[in-house]
């Protein structure tokens, strides 16, 4: 999300090795642009906030007799993945086969389940993190990725505006599946490259950090393979000063091949953070954005000036998945 506040660093000072400054994290909401603005806000350290439990006023001593006594959710994902035989005629010969027909159920109903926690979607703590729960885009894009899982093959993926993790968490698995479709939708092996693949998943609000830290840890594949890809969590504030540091200091000045977002676009004032964010953190040759957007009556933010701000940085669009009657679109946009 949107913030002009620096990020600070703090030098790693018991090492006798020369280490890059580390990002410390800070205690930010998004209501605090939902509801005071955005731009203007003051941020506390992480580390400064720990130990501030109450308020002056004494609100958090406060309980609401009417709220949920279990206000928590475990969502439930199973997607069913290509098959990995060669080709199709190789798949016909296997299922013709009577001797070969449990290879056949293997090859040919791969899936990945994944179970992510987080506040129902009317909870009271919605209203101060919206990250803290799943909309609907972040299905939509689901269902793309599935579609598309050579978009995650040895690359280096970002999310952004992660909240619980779902599209993320689902591309880091998608990328330790070595399973890409080739020009003629057949599926083929392909052998992960470690040094090339890896996943880092982000938000800018530290309670969503929490949630999603714990999701990545509760998926993660029961077995670990040759062919299990880095992955990652990081706090991301939106904006053009603190994706610098990012770079810098996270990515090691290493672009990303693909940023994933859905369900980011709640207010006027990120826009401009999103795309300066985008600008600095994508590849430049190759690279693309995939980005769902679901319409909102309630939230005053048109696809259009999301559109119109990607052609003034620089980059074109595509429409690529839509949904017209439930309001839903993916759009990939790339470098001009």
């Amino acid at each position: 999300a949107a913030q002009t506040t620096n990020i600070t660093m703090k030098e790693d000072t018991d090492s006798t090795t020369t280490t890059p400054p580390i990002l410390e994290e800070v205690v930010w909401r998004d209501d605090l642009i939902r509801w005071e603005g955005g731009l203007n806000v003051d941020i506390k350290k992480k580390s400064d906030a720990d130990g501030d439990e109450s308020s002056d006023d004494g609100q958090s001593f406060l309980i609401d007799p009417f709220a949920d006594p279990d206000p928590f959710e475990m969502f439930h994902f199973d997607f069913d993945l290509p098959s990995s035989n060669n080709n199709n005629n190789n798949q016909q010969q296997v299922l013709d086969d009577t001797d070969n027909k449990d290879e056949a159920n293997n090859n040919t109903n791969r899936s990945i389940s994944l179970q992510i926690r987080g506040y129902k979607t009317d909870a009271e703590q919605i209203w101060q993190s919206t990250g803290l729960t799943l909309w609907r885009a972040s299905h939509y894009l689901c269902e793309y990725q599935v579609e598309h899982p050579e978009l995650f093959q040895n690359k280096r993926v970002l999310e952004l505006g992660a909240g619980l993790g779902l599209n993320g968490i689902l591309a880091w698995r998608l990328s330790c599946t070595a399973c890409v479709q080739d020009d003629e939708s057949h599926v083929v092996e392909t052998p992960i490259d470690e040094s090339a693949s890896e996943v880092c998943i982000t938000d800018g609000d530290s309670d969503a950090l929490v949630h999603l830290r714990d999701n990545i840890e509760r998926n993660r594949p029961t077995t670990t393979t040759d062919n299990t890809s880095k992955v990652s969590c990081h706090q991301l504030i939106w904006g053009k000063d603190s994706s610098q540091k990012f770079l810098q200091h996270i990515a090691h000045n290493q672009k990303y091949h693909v940023l994933l977002a859905s369900d980011i676009i709640y207010s006027a004032v990120i826009v401009q953070p999103l795309w300066e964010t985008v600008y600095t953190l994508l590849e430049k040759e190759g690279g693309v954005f995939v980005m769902a957007y679901a319409r909102r009556k309630k939230v005053p933010v048109s696809i259009d000036l999301v559109l119109e701000t990607a052609v003034e940085w620089g980059f074109r669009y595509e429409l690529v998945k839509e949904d017209s009657e439930d309001g839903i679109w993916v759009y990939e946009f790339r470098f001009r």
